[in-house]
């Protein structure tokens, strides 16, 4: 993938680790700290991601996410779905129910938007039972990270919040 522009890169929810770059069109991840108590508890996790659309239109983008999420995600069930606009582009959230391979009930919540020919998507996978405790961090988190035009170098990202 070419460079990627530059982004506004949220807060993430306090004594999270970020992780810069881990994969290709992955911009960052980062992950709750782990329970020392529970270790093979799953970790609530933000994901931002940034495609080159190749030419789809913003609807488009979404109706073959819609179409390989059921795919990909064991379960899957779409509980939520609408259209926003941030900064006055096409965008919109997401949320939904799908089961790991440990049979655990995940809760996804994604906010989306296009710009300039990339798809942005910053996801939130939580455990259903603990989704209602961090929904609000996690919107906050949303509502404040927007995708900037410009320079091509992503802005560094820094470990925890």
């Amino acid at each position: 993938m070419p460079d990627l522009p530059r982004f506004s890169p949220p807060a993430v929810p306090q004594g999270w680790d970020k992780v810069a770059r881990p994969g290709p069109g992955t911009l960052w991840t980062a992950v709750e700290p782990l329970d020392l108590d529970r270790p093979d508890r799953f970790r609530a996790n933000l994901v931002l991601t940034c495609d080159d659309l190749g030419g789809l239109t913003f609807r488009d983008w979404q109706v073959a996410s819609d179409e390989v999420l059921p795919r990909m995600l064991r379960d899957y069930l779409v509980v939520d779905l609408e259209r926003l606009e941030v900064d006055g582009r096409p965008g919109g959230r997401r949320l939904a129910h799908h089961v790991d391979a440990s049979a655990r009930a995940l809760t996804l919540e994604q906010w989306f938007v296009a710009d300039a020919g990339r798809g942005w998507t910053l996801t939130a996978t939580v455990e259903t039972w603990d989704y209602d405790a961090l929904a609000d961090e996690l919107a906050e988190v949303a509502a404040a990270w927007r995708p900037l035009t410009g320079d091509p170098a992503p802005v560094p990202v820094g470990g925890g919040a």
